[in-house]
């Protein structure tokens, strides 16, 4: 049996999306138990106004057992955990912050139960912004684990550059399997005012200082948005400084750009996919990242930043543009090209194996494969 321990809805985010993902398509296959977080950020940690799904009414299945920040609560949490004797604990990682509570459950199930086997699932190996002691608690984490299992190459060289003595597996993000919304695109586009005649390129996430939004911008200033047609969408809540970045648009771009500042639901996101032309990830770093594969599944053709973490899966001119990091002038360039449908829909058709290739089921697959072989 196989117990996953990780951030579940309805605490938000993409995490949490994978993580559901990940039990929904793994109980397919076998016997799993979820256990969430009872408390997870720290106001310190989280700019935002929710860590909640405002909209969220399903049935959890999670059992919320980790509170973060509370050291005389992370053994009764390993304790519940040992209440279904698992054999396998899958451990879903993403920053230092996390790695004090994930060690103490991971000593105390090997203290009272030797033969488990702990995978720590990694979303990222080191964080993309500076935390205290991060690479040693990190490293730390790791090599308390059985094995990482990391989903990019990016995690692997910094896994490498840990000097982790951990075995590493290398999977892959998988596509995230969202269905289409009711309405037509042409229906969707008058929702949000956008003219059939325009092209929409999206920047969308949670917006931070690593993700390159200002890249964006700035290449954007370069071009004539009337001239080319082009409706430039930002969706996703500022957790950089929403008024720097916003005054570097120039002022006659302002009425073209369309701002969607809150966190984005899974629907309403499945809506701003539909409408927009393109995808635009600026990302001065990266590991990977589930944006990219939600443009998968909806086939849209996406500008990335040359990055290890995000063009694993994608190849220039082929399946999308890609650009050095911090490369305003060929941004401005890949932009104007995919202004040109017949472009968009050869990188469309080209998208499509990905679906499968990169699916949820071969993900599962591979995995529970990884897992078997560590057999108690």
């Amino acid at each position: 049996m196989i117990s996953i321990l990780s951030v579940f809805p309805p605490y938000r985010g993409g995490i949490a999306t994978f993580s559901d993902y990940l039990y929904k398509n793994l109980k397919k296959k076998t016997e799993v138990r979820a256990y969430n977080f009872s408390y997870l950020y720290p106001s310190l940690l989280f700019p935002g106004k929710s860590q909640f799904e405002t909209d969220f009414n399903e049935e959890e299945y999670a059992k919320p057992v980790l509170h973060s920040s509370n050291p005389f609560k992370w053994k009764k949490a390993a304790n519940e955990i040992l209440k279904d004797n698992p054999d396998h604990l899958i451990i879903c990682y993403w920053h230092p912050y996390f790695a004090p509570a994930f060690m103490k459950v991971v000593n105390t199930l090997k203290k009272n139960n030797p033969r488990i086997r702990i995978h720590l699932l990694a979303h990222n190996v080191v964080p993309h912004e500076k935390f205290p002691m991060g690479e040693i608690l990190s490293k730390r984490l790791i090599n308390q684990s059985d094995n990482l299992i990391v989903i990019s190459e990016k995690s692997t060289k910094e896994a490498e550059n840990l000097g982790v003595k951990t075995n590493v597996t290398k999977l892959f993000h998988p596509v995230y399997e969202q269905s289409f919304p009711e309405e037509t695109e042409s229906e969707l586009r008058t929702k949000y005012g956008v003219e059939e005649v325009e092209h929409v390129f999206l920047f969308f996430g949670l917006i931070r200082s690593y993700k390159g939004l200002d890249i964006m911008i700035k290449a954007l200033n370069k071009i004539d948005l009337k001239k080319h047609k082009i409706r430039p969408l930002i969706a996703g809540e500022f957790y950089a400084n929403k008024n720097d970045l916003l005054s570097m648009i120039k002022s006659e771009h302002r009425d073209f750009y369309i701002i969607v500042d809150r966190f984005v639901s899974d629907y309403e996101m499945a809506e701003i996919f539909t409408i927009s032309d393109v995808l635009v990830m600026p990302y001065k770093s990266a590991t990977q990242s589930g944006i990219l594969a939600n443009a998968i599944n909806f086939n849209v053709p996406v500008i990335v930043s040359s990055l290890t973490g995000l063009t694993e899966h994608v190849h220039k001119n082929v399946n999308a543009f890609t650009f050095e990091p911090g490369d305003i002038e060929g941004l401005k360039n890949d932009i104007i090209k995919l202004t040109d449908k017949k472009t968009r829909e050869a990188f469309k058709e080209a998208l499509k194996p990905l679906k499968s290739d990169l699916s949820w089921s071969t993900f599962s697959d591979e995995l529970l494969h990884k897992i078997s072989k560590e057999n108690p």
